[in-house]
C-alpha cells in the first residue's frame, strides 16, 4: 500500500526541508490533557509509523500512552507495560519514542524536542493532521475511567488506592454474610416507624373510644406488614 500524507493538515510552526513530523489530532489532545493535570512526573511512549520519499523522512505519530514513573530509562515493567497497551489499542504502529513529563510542561514541540529514541531536537515545528482514530479515542476513555477512579495500573495487576481488581470491580452477589443487605436500614426503619404508628394509635383509640379507630388501626398495621413483606423480595441495587 503507498505511503501517502494526509489530506487534512495544519502546520504548527515553521517547515522543515529534509523532515516533516505528523501529530493526529487525538495525540495532541492528549498531552494537552496531560499537561493540564499538573501532577507528573509522566513516562509517555508514542506510536507511529513512517516513511522516506524523494530525500525527505516523514514522521506519524498516531498514538500515546502515559503510565506514572520518572527516570533516564524505560524499566522492564515499564516496556511490558506500554507493548500490553500498543498490543491492545495501537495494532500496526510501533512504538517510536518516549518523554518523560513533569510537572508545568506547557508545550508540545518542546516534548518533541526532548522526545527519547528520536533526533528531533532540532525540529521547529510539526504538522497537525486529522483522520479517524480510533485507537486513541479509546485509549483516551480508558484513561479518563482510570483517572476517574483514582486507579493505577501496573501491568498484571488494576489497583485503586492499594485494592485487588475485584474491590475496583466488584462482583455482584446473591449473597454476601460479610456486609449488612442494603434492604437492612429500610426494614430496621419500617420497623421503627411501625411501632410509633401503633403507640400513637393505641393512646388515640383509649383517648377517644372509637370503634373507627380501632379499625383504622387495624388496617394500617396490616398495610404495613404487607409493605415490609413486599420490600424484603426487593433485589439490591
Amino acid at each position: 500500500m503507498e505511503k501517502r500524507i494526509p489530506k487534512s493538515v495544519c502546520l504548527v510552526g515553521q517547515t522543515e526541508e529534509k523532515r516533516k513530523i505528523f501529530i493526529e489530532e487525538y495525540v495532541i489532545a492528549f498531552l494537552q490533557n496531560m499537561m493540564k493535570k499538573n501532577n507528573g512526573p509522566y513516562i509517555i511512549v508514542f506510536f507511529g509509523d513512517g516513511f522516506e520519499k524523494k530525500g525527505v523522512k516523514h514522521y506519524f505519530i498516531k498514538g500515546a500512552a502515559s503510565h506514572r514513573g520518572a527516570g533516564d530509562s524505560l524499566k522492564k515493567m515499564d516496556e511490558f507495560y506500554f507493548q500490553t497497551i500498543g498490543r491492545q489499542y495501537f495494532m500496526g504502529l510501533k512504538g517510536i519514542g518516549w518523554y518523560c513529563m513533569e510537572e508545568g510542561e506547557k508545550d508540545v514541540l518542546e516534548i518533541l524536542q526532548k522526545m527519547r529514541e528520536q533526533d528531533f531536537g532540532s525540529c521547529k515545528g510539526y504538522y497537525l493532521f486529522f483522520e479517524k482514530n480510533e485507537g486513541m479515542e479509546e485509549y483516551m476513555l480508558h484513561r479518563r475511567h482510570m483517572d476517574e477512579n483514582d486507579i493505577h495500573v501496573i501491568p498484571g495487576v488494576e489497583k485503586k488506592r492499594g485494592l485487588k481488581k475485584q474491590d475496583v470491580f466488584p462482583v455482584r452477589k446473591k449473597s454476601d454474610p460479610g456486609r449488612p443487605a442494603p434492604m437492612m436500614a429500610v426494614q430496621v426503619l419500617n420497623m421503627v416507624s411501625l411501632c410509633i404508628l401503633i403507640i400513637c394509635c393505641i393512646i388515640a383509640v383509649t383517648t377517644l373510644n372509637q370503634y373507627d379507630k380501632m379499625k383504622q388501626l387495624e388496617e394500617t398495621v396490616t398495610c404495613l406488614e404487607i409493605s415490609m413483606e413486599e420490600q424484603k423480595n426487593l433485589p439490591e441495587e
